[in-house]
């Protein structure tokens, strides 16, 4: 019986945990921002699902050159790997104008740190929480740190 009512309490738990995970709220844009990081390195499609808008759009040119674009979904599908990134991520910049918001975000990879991505992300607060809106990116060959 106890063991029964502690399976019983681990399950409500584990629900009211992934409710409230898929109900956050950002009420800055750094969270909103800072879930985005977390999922892309972490490799967790939900994050990418509540920090942007349905309706977002992903555009950038990777390693190759290639130009690439997704909706929210198909960008979360790509991400939702479960695999590590050990990139170095930073916030480098952040612009907020009342309800709109803009942020630059550095990621540096590689055994010298010789790659990276800018991203370029634009935020709205709709009244209720700040979600990203779109972002666009570029990938970098950065030279290896001496």
């Amino acid at each position: 019986m106890a063991r029964l009512l502690f399976i019983l309490t681990s399950c409500m738990f584990l629900t009211f945990t992934a409710l409230n995970a898929s109900a956050a709220q950002f009420n800055t844009p750094k969270k909103a921002v800072g879930t985005y990081i977390t999922g892309v390195t972490l490799g967790i499609g939900k994050n990418i699902e509540m920090a942007f808008q349905k309706t977002a759009t992903i555009q950038y040119f990777d390693e190759r050159g290639q130009y690439q674009i997704f909706g929210r979904d198909q960008f979360m599908q790509r991400i939702d790997t479960g695999n590590k990134w050990a990139a170095k991520v930073e916030i480098t910049n952040m612009m907020i104008t009342e309800n709109v918001a803009n942020a630059t975000v550095e990621f540096t990879w590689g055994k010298e740190k010789q790659h990276g991505y800018v991203d370029y992300i634009n935020l709205i607060f709709d009244g209720e929480q700040w979600q990203i809106t779109s972002k666009v990116a570029q990938y970098i060959s950065r030279k290896p740190e001496q």
